[in-house]
């Protein structure tokens, strides 16, 4: 399952696992610090998370090992006989390079196969995903079927024209309006290359499996996350002042933010989900997702300098730790 950044990707899993319980799940988040999966802790199915950078480009082989680890738990009953496994891939991700291991492994296309590719589309971004994301655009030619979102929040004239750019950017891909059925992880499509349509065997001597160590593997996409953990805790006011200054500091190049935050008052965590030109989505959850009751926040940006993300969330830490001190 692909969709860029904060386009609704774990809200649609969610409702799905509600439904099936023979899924396995494999979350890939490109922080070091994972949120997703704590919002899946409500299902009974295997969920498993992949940190710190893309599997198209960044941390390739940890896929493949991935697979072959779910495989023998499954085949030692150490984990319930799942039928179906879905990946959910971050937002930045291109399906073609994520799949293409299960092509190119031996032992994997024996045991695996890949099913479908869903590509979940923001209704709300629309037009401005494709102007300034190009990946949102490898999303969309990669797709078998495509998942709009948001839809409620949308004019239908808005989303009468951008079902209309979808089928001109990708005729084949089914178009399925909100909610999505359950149903769709049981259809297959015939898998396809983005260049000649059916994938291009791997150049003797040749592999798609990275060996390199993933630090050493810069990001492609000019995409870059940071990770906070701060051992603090706010008055809901002054989360609200803080969260204003990130998105100042920040300016155009923010992306996504999403964390837990540890708020004065409240039993359990605060749940931001915040995305480029729309309001932060906050939801206070009744408990911490588990004993740990830090705050934790990621935060992804566009940005030429790699460290850009970084720098600005130590800045905020030291914002945090004035406030805490007031």
């Amino acid at each position: 399952m692909s969709g860029f950044l904060g386009s609704g990707k774990t809200t649609l899993l969610n409702r799905w696992l509600r439904e099936r319980q023979d899924l396995a799940v494999i979350i890939n988040e490109l922080g070091d610090i994972g949120i997703d999966q704590h919002l899946t802790r409500e299902s009974r199915v295997p969920v498993t998370l992949l940190s710190g950078g893309c599997l198209c480009c960044v941390i390739q082989g940890s896929l493949s090992t991935t697979l072959r680890n779910l495989f023998m738990a499954r085949k030692n009953g150490e984990l319930p006989a799942f039928s179906t496994l879905v990946l959910e891939t971050t937002g930045a991700a291109d399906p073609f390079g994520v799949i293409a291991p299960l092509e190119q492994d031996p032992w994997l296309k024996k045991r695996f196969f890949c099913q479908s590719v869903l590509t979940v589309v923001d209704a709300v971004a629309g037009t401005h995903s494709l102007e300034r994301h190009p990946e949102w655009l490898e999303q969309i030619h990669a797709a078998d079927a495509l998942v709009l979102s948001k839809t409620a929040h949308c004019e239908s004239e808005a989303l009468a024209a951008l079902q209309a750019q979808l089928t001109a950017l990708n005729p084949t891909a089914c178009i399925y309006p909100e909610p999505a059925p359950v149903d769709l992880l049981k259809q297959s499509f015939p898998r396809r290359c983005r260049v000649t349509g059916s994938f291009a065997p791997v150049p003797s001597g040749g592999s798609l499996l990275s060996s390199q160590h993933p630090q050493t593997q810069p990001s492609r996409h000019q995409l870059y996350s940071a990770s906070l953990r701060w051992d603090g805790r706010l008055s809901w006011p002054l989360w609200q002042a803080a969260l204003k200054q990130l998105a100042g500091q920040c300016g155009g190049a923010l992306i996504r933010v999403k964390g837990l935050l540890h708020v004065d008052g409240l039993d359990g965590p605060l749940l931001v989900q915040w995305v480029e030109g729309q309001e932060p989505e906050l939801a206070p959850l009744n408990q911490w997702p588990d004993e740990d009751t830090l705050t934790r926040l990621v935060l992804i940006v566009r940005h030429p300098q790699a460290d850009f993300a970084q720098q600005q969330l130590a800045h905020w830490e030291t914002l945090l730790t004035q406030l805490a001190n007031q």
